[in-house]
This record gives C-alpha cells, structure tokens and sequence, in this order.
C-alpha cells in the first residue's frame, strides 16, 4: 500500500511538469527512478492480449500503471486551473518562462548525442527548418476538430520516451495548447474532446514508442540531432507570441527576461539531480 502512495506520488510530480512546456514527464520519471519500469509496463500490452494468453496478462503491471496515471491524472486536473489562469492574466510573463524552459530543456537532448560528425548535423539543420517553418504553417487561431486533438494526443505523448522533449510544448506547436487546459480545467463540459485526445495518447504510446525504438536502433544521433533542431526551430512560436504581448500588453521586459532566466534555472536543477 505505502509502494502504491509512492508511486501515485510520483505520479502527481509527472503531471505537473506534463502541464508545462519544456520540462517531460519521462524526465521526472528517470529522476525519480521509474522509467524503465514504466516504459516495459507500456510495451507489455500487445495484439496478443486480446486473445488472452494468460502469460502476457502475468506480465502486465497494471497496480503500478494504475497508481501512476491516477496521480498523473490528478495533477493534470488541478494544475490546469494554475495555469489557465497564468495564461489570461500573465501570458507574456508565463511564456517567457515557457521559452526559458524550453532553451534549457533542448541542452538535455544535447547531452545525448554521442558523434558530432558534420553529417549528423544536417539533421539539426533540417530540423531547425521544419521548426521555423511551422510558424507560417500553424494558423493563429487553429479549430480543435476531432480529428486534429487526437492527431495531437497521440504525438504529445511521445514526450514520455523522448529526452528533452515535452508533450505541452508539441501541443504548443500545434496550437492546442491552451484548449487542452481549458479541456482540462472543464472535463466534464469537454468530456468528447477529453476522450479523444486519451484515445490518442493511448494509440500513441503504443505505436510512438515502436517508432523512437526503431529510429534509435538505426540511428540515435541523427534521429536526436533532428529533434535538437526541431525544438530550437519551434521556439520561434512561443516567441512570435511573446513579443505580439510585447506590443498590445504594458509588460515589463526585464521581468520576462527574469522569468525566462528561472526557467533555465529550473531545468539545470532537474537536470543536476537526474545526473
């Protein structure tokens, strides 16, 4: 019972940094000692369950699973409030802290990539254009079909086997973001796109961590310096919107320059106890 509490714990940590952009719920994890153990109890559901092999039942670790994602859940609920309200009254501030964050988050990725031979760096480029590119691809104002919150569950939950990367900030990418907290902070007035974008993620981690598996077997650097690139490249959403708050809000341009400089911080913190 005091194992499950712990884990239902842990869970509620993953949650809270799930919310925000540029710190991943699989970092939490690592840090806290259960990514290994969450990642084989998510590859432990297969095709072969639906049959019922009583073996592939045995193997599943659902009590941990359940712990997990009850805490998971919780946080999710009651942070979304948080950070719904940050972002009507103190957008500019709350997303220079956000980019700060991310900035700090992409140095994660960094530390991973072990050869730094010239054609591995193209794919940073390459990446790095994908994101930027992004900016004039995503419209300002994106209608959250169906279609297009499950597309976005079953990407964001890649964060969870990915370095560095954080779910939040792909649904940022996206244009989704601050409709899924708001999904969050109301579920039961949103409870279809609520279902949705679960079905999503649950797709997602089935198949997500399948793909990561493959393209790191086959090449690990190139596949990260990708994604390094990537992530650089789309913070150029998070700022086009800070400095639009800039021009139409009275901030304080040192105060965001501070916030951003306390999301730095906050990742090299998470960073040194994850070492």
């Amino acid at each position: 019972m005091k194992q499950n509490f712990l884990i239902f714990l842990k869970g509620i940590l993953m949650g809270i940094c799930d919310l925000i952009p540029g710190i991943s719920g699989g970092t939490i994890a690592f840090i806290t000692g259960i990514y290994e153990r969450l990642i084989n109890a998510v590859k432990a559901f297969s095709p072969r369950l639906i049959f019922g092999h009583r073996e592939d039942f045995k193997k599943l670790d659902l009590i941990f699973l359940i712990s997990l994602f009850l805490g998971i859940g919780s946080a999710l609920y009651l942070g979304s409030g948080i950070i719904k309200y940050l972002l009507e009254n103190y957008s500019g501030y709350t997303l220079a802290f956000f980019i700060g964050l991310i900035l700090a988050s992409s140095r994660i990725i960094f530390t991973h990539i072990k050869n730094h031979k010239i054609n591995n760096r193209l794919f940073a480029l390459l990446g790095l254009t994908i994101g930027i590119f992004l900016v004039f691809i995503v419209p300002t104002d994106v209608i959250p079909t169906l279609s297009y919150i499950f597309f976005g569950g079953f990407v964001a939950i890649s964060a969870m086997f990915l370095p560095g990367i954080s779910g939040a900030f792909i649904l940022l990418i996206m244009g989704i973001y601050e409709f899924m907290i708001n999904v969050l902070h109301d579920i039961r007035g949103n409870i279809k796109y609520f279902l949705i974008f679960t079905l999503g993620a649950i797709f997602g981690a089935f198949s997500i961590s399948r793909i990561i598996s493959f393209l790191f077997k086959k090449d690990k650097c190139k596949t990260l310096y990708f994604l390094l690139g990537l992530v650089i490249g789309a913070l150029s959403i998070p700022v086009k919107r800070v400095l639009e708050n800039i021009s139409t809000e009275i901030v304080s341009i040192p105060l965001m320059v501070l916030y951003l400089i306390l999301g730095i911080a906050l990742v090299s913190v998470i960073t040194k106890y994850q070492k």
